[in-house]
């Protein structure tokens, strides 16, 4: 399962680097969902109507008595496409995303798969602020999770 997962996120990783083409731009955000890999960063390639990113954030932070402090950081990639909701405007994001996080506290990859809606106030392909919403299915140390992880930040 977890190689089937690397290979599907270094396949999107490879399908974004040669989707370049001039309309495209560079940008990066900051936030907090599943554009950023929980809070932290991306790098995106954006153009009129879809938007492809690698992201980099922590998605957990824990602390017990018994447990002692325990974070989840990795890593993600996705694909957001504006013109699947509606092609009226470019304000609607549905895509993918592919990510591996690290539990420091089990010493394990968590390998997850989210599907985020994400509003773009001024457009997905204009630098603004974004809010959303990503079901996601994750596997780790205790076994399958299902969640919702929801999604606020700035693409610059």
């Amino acid at each position: 399962m977890r190689k089937r997962l690397v290979i599907a996120i270094l396949t999107i990783i490879g399908m974004a680097s040669t989707a370049v083409v001039a309309a495209d731009r560079t940008s990066f955000g900051l936030g907090a969902g599943a554009l950023y890999s929980g809070l932290g960063g991306n790098m995106a390639l954006i153009s009129a109507d879809d938007l492809k990113f690698l992201a980099v954030g922590c998605s957990e932070l824990s602390k017990s008595t018994v447990d002692g402090t325990n974070l989840t950081c990795g890593i993600g990639a996705g694909w957001l496409r504006s013109d699947v909701v509606t092609k009226k405007n470019s304000k609607h994001g549905l895509g993918i995303n592919l990510a591996i996080d690290y539990d420091q506290r089990h010493s394990r990859l968590e390998p997850a798969v989210r599907i985020p809606y994400v509003f773009f106030f001024r457009g997905i392909d204009r630098k603004g602020w974004n809010l959303g919403l990503a079901p996601l299915v994750r596997w780790d140390a205790e076994g399958t999770e299902l969640g919702v992880m929801f999604q606020v930040g700035y693409q610059f």
